[in-house]
């Protein structure tokens, strides 16, 4: 009785306290381009923050990064924070990418007189701060600017014993944000570090492409689904397809 009536007066002060907010299952996605991935998990959700992971080297995470940013900058703005400044433009205009629509971050290493002046070229109170705090706090910015229907924050050429440093807090306040955000946040790492934050996780492997002269004409391309739309862990589901690549 004493339980019935405290929460009686708690509602009378607070009256959202005891609502149980539900997620919409269906809130709109960005499509990958790759029919293996939007056959699985119809494309990278909006309102959530969503990784793809890969080995350091040939998991094809690139390749799923460049079609991703091919698909929205068709009708979006973009946004890619480069924490290592290993984007190159060239290749991305080749996969499909309209470059006016894409804000290119470059952090960590620059290279030639046209680096980036966002965040005052990785300074703040005359201190040079590493690429992964460069990469957060102008994704911070990003996010609370607006304006992006995509955010993508590429951190695959960090070490792995850094990235996994970043606390918790610090995923799941990106993932409160874009929740009010009709914009999608896709992080590309090695391994996943949100853990329940992440509306989505998929881990990316590749088997060696296949060579037409001196081209790359295709690339066989596996997803595994860590983590689904319910931010629920599921059983790992592996999709092999093959992915024909666009650029040499």
């Amino acid at each position: 009785m004493r339980a019935a009536l405290l929460k009686a007066q708690i509602e009378r002060t607070f009256p959202a306290a005891f609502t149980v907010y539900q997620r919409s299952e269906n809130r709109g996605s960005i499509p990958t381009g790759i029919a293996g991935i939007d056959d699985a998990v119809r494309g990278v959700p909006l309102h959530a923050l969503t990784e793809i992971c890969g080995s350091l080297a040939s998991s094809g995470k690139t390749s799923v990064l460049h079609s991703l940013l091919a698909q929205a900058t068709r009708d979006r703005f973009c946004a890619l924070v480069d924490a290592t400044d290993g984007f190159d433009p060239v290749s991305g205009q080749a996969a499909g990418i309209v470059l006016p629509r894409l804000l290119w971050v470059r952090c960590g290493k620059n290279r030639g007189p046209q680096r980036s002046r966002f965040w005052r070229d990785g300074m703040e109170n005359g201190v040079k701060l590493p690429p992964l705090e460069q990469a957060f706090k102008v994704t911070d910015i990003l996010l609370q600017s607006g304006g992006f229907g995509l955010i993508a924050v590429d951190l695959s050429g960090i070490p792995e014993r850094i990235v996994r440093r970043v606390p918790l807090t610090s995923w799941f306040r990106f993932s409160r944000v874009i929740e009010r955000q009709p914009a999608a946040l896709v992080f590309i790492e090695q391994e996943p570090h949100a853990t329940s934050c992440a509306g989505l996780v998929l881990r990316v492997t590749s088997n060696l492409p296949a060579l037409s002269g001196n081209l790359f004409t295709q690339r066989d391309l596996n997803v595994e689904v860590v983590r689904d739309r319910e931010k629920k862990p599921v059983s790992p589901e592996k999709r092999g397809f093959s992915f024909h690549t666009q650029w040499a």
